[in-house]
């Protein structure tokens, strides 16, 4: 007859495992419900929220001393451009309309002449 299969210590890991994740779940939530966690973490992501805000502050000043603009103005400053760009081609069909004349084409594009280096085979 045979005796006793021993165990399995695979099975074994597997419920130690199972185990421990219950007791983290089970700490993990307790601690979440706590005010003190709560606290914790508004006072964190308060904490945040000024550095997010001072290192913009110093960017800026920094940005301001090297004369440079900064992503704001470069934002706004396209958008300016855009608008002035589509009322140049509103006059551009407006004139185009009371002369007769076709519309205007689309401009040039550049050319693509660059081209991805040949991979070599190794030899």
């Amino acid at each position: 007859m045979a005796g006793p299969s021993p165990p399995d210590p695979a099975t074994l890991f597997r419920e130690m495992l199972g185990q421990w994740e219950a007791m983290a779940n089970e700490f993990g939530g307790n601690l979440m419900k706590s005010g003190e966690f709560t606290r914790v973490m508004h006072g964190a992501n308060a904490a945040n929220m000024k550095l997010k805000e001072a290192r913009a502050d110093m960017m800026e000043r920094a940005l301001d001393a090297a004369h440079m603009p900064t992503k704001a103005e470069v934002a706004d400053l396209s958008a300016r451009l855009n608008r002035i760009e589509m009322t140049v081609d509103r006059i551009e069909s407006m004139l185009a309309a009371q002369t007769g004349q076709p519309t205007v084409p689309d401009r040039p594009k550049p050319r693509r002449t660059r081209k991805p280096p040949q991979n070599k085979a190794p030899g």
